[in-house]
């Protein structure tokens, strides 16, 4: 009697079951993955008004003078800049006199909810300017949001005395 050579392979059956084995757990695992995903893009943006507030607060005490962030409502877009010559920065070269201009957009997927309450000049809105002295013109507070998606939305506020800034979930209504 011989003994049997071992099988040097898999099945086509045994590979199509592992197969469908991964992809059903893959279809399980998916939503929350793209949750927390999806959450993660909105603190990176938080962060990344953030860290624009605190760069345009210090280059207004830096410079002596006023800067405004301001954004286009709905979109990602921002625009940091003196707020003297805010809307004409569009026009100015690379090798204008102004010391600090930063136009950008949020990453992938993420808008600005200002409100209806902000004084807008053509497309742009005025959400903050930063004095010389260190201090905001107003208490403000935007909203950062996933498009088309349940996340949490981020708040990202400015203290207009201090100049502090701070992130927290937008609080559900109703509370």
């Amino acid at each position: 009697m011989t003994r049997a050579a071992p099988r040097p392979a898999f099945t086509i059956l045994e590979l199509l079951l592992v197969m469908t084995i991964l992809i059903i757990i893959a279809g399980v695992a998916y939503p929350t993955l793209s949750a927390m995903y999806g959450d993660a893009r909105v603190k990176a943006a938080a962060d990344q008004v953030r860290g624009t507030w605190v760069e345009a607060r210090a280059r207004a005490i830096e410079d002596g003078r006023a800067y405004r962030f301001g954004v286009q409502a709905n979109t990602g877009k921002f625009r940091v800049a003196p707020d003297s010559s805010f809307v004409e920065v569009a026009d100015l070269g690379e090798d204008s006199a102004l010391p600090f201009v930063v136009e950008s957009e949020l990453g992938s997927g993420i808008t600005f909810d200002v409100g209806t309450d902000l004084s807008t000049e053509g497309e742009w809105a005025k959400v903050a300017v930063f004095n010389p002295d260190g201090t905001c013109q107003n208490d403000i507070d935007i909203t950062l949001r996933e498009k088309d998606d349940d996340i949490t939305p981020l708040v990202v506020r400015v203290r207009a005395m201090t100049g502090a800034i701070t992130v927290f979930p937008k609080p559900k209504e109703g509370r």
